[in-house]
């Protein structure tokens, strides 16, 4: 059984505990440290970007955002050169109010650099970028989301269905044949983590659609057996194999993974830039036979016994 690597949730550094305050810019190729400045004009403007925040070193610090579709909200734009934004999944376009940009050749550069060594903050930061010829050619980070903020605004207290692998008489899981399965998760993440449950793990339960889902243990297929329980978590992972390799994961008891990109929400996604796919189909990290293929949809409605 291939389980999620300990490197992994190492590597997932929140911008609350690692953003440093720093320039990059498209005309060098170095990094140049800012001094902190309490008294930033940009940070007070900054100030009513979210619904709970604190200031460190400059930067303002999103603890809690706004509930509905703007959970974040980014004051007027200083000038047409200068505009707030964030990195789309990817890492190779910049999402502004005004329409997406391309990274200057010296930015993306420094960028990889950053997420090849392990640093992703830019996975939580609101940066301010100056523009020439349509181009980011420099960016500085103003703003950053904590993670559990970035969860909270996503997927708490929603519910995800689809079909969910079979295991099959030899013990491995089957790809093709597959179970309706339904996920309720938790009304908030705690540390980076947002718990879950498969609620038709062991009874019928109405799905969105009106439609009854089968209780799983009632086949000899069922999926959930040893390791593989009904409580599972989502979380984040930035970077995972490779610079700006974004996935979500959906962690299992045993520690084991599920992972797709499609659902994979970047601070461009809550502001409004970045759409998540329609559904997140999450492959077994390392052997895909060793547990359950994932295909899931966010839905409203449902839940309850049938």
């Amino acid at each position: 059984m291939t389980t999620t690597p300990s490197s992994f949730r190492a590597r997932r550094l929140t911008a609350a505990g690692a953003l440093a305050a720093l320039v990059l810019t498209g005309c060098g190729t170095s990094q140049a440290a800012m001094a902190p400045d309490q008294n930033n004009p940009t940070s007070k403007a900054l100030s009513g970007v979210c619904a709970a925040s604190t200031q460190r070193n400059g930067i303002v610090h999103c603890t809690r955002l706004f509930p509905g579709k703007k959970p974040i909200r980014l004051p007027n734009d200083p000038s047409g050169t200068q505009r707030f934004g964030a990195l789309k999944r990817g890492g190779t376009t910049f999402h502004t109010r005004g329409g997406d940009l391309p990274l200057a050749a010296a930015v993306a550069k420094l960028m990889k650099a950053d997420a090849d060594d392990g640093r992703t903050a830019y996975t939580n930061t609101i940066y301010l970028a100056t523009i020439s010829q349509a181009t980011v050619t420099k960016i500085r980070p103003v703003a950053d989301i904590d993670e559990n903020a970035v969860l909270q605004s996503a997927f708490a207290d929603r519910a995800m269905e689809g079909t969910i692998g079979v295991r099959t008489r030899q013990g491995d899981y089957a790809s093709q044949a597959t179970l309706p399965v339904r996920i309720e998760l938790a009304k908030s993440p705690v540390h980076g983590e947002l718990t879950g449950k498969i609620t038709n793990a062991t009874r019928a339960v109405r799905g969105a659609k009106g439609s009854c889902l089968a209780p799983l243990n009632r086949t000899k297929a069922n999926p959930l057996v040893g390791e593989f329980t009904a409580k599972i978590v989502l979380e984040r992972h930035p970077s995972m194999h490779a610079a700006f390799d974004d996935e979500l994961v959906l962690r299992w008891h045993n520690g084991a993974s599920n992972m797709g990109r499609a659902y994979y929400p970047s601070i461009a996604t809550l502001l409004g830039g970045d759409p998540l796919g329609r559904t997140w189909q999450a492959g077994l990290h390392g052997t895909p036979t060793a547990g359950p293929d994932l295909n899931l949809r966010l839905v409203s409605g449902g839940g309850g016994t049938c």
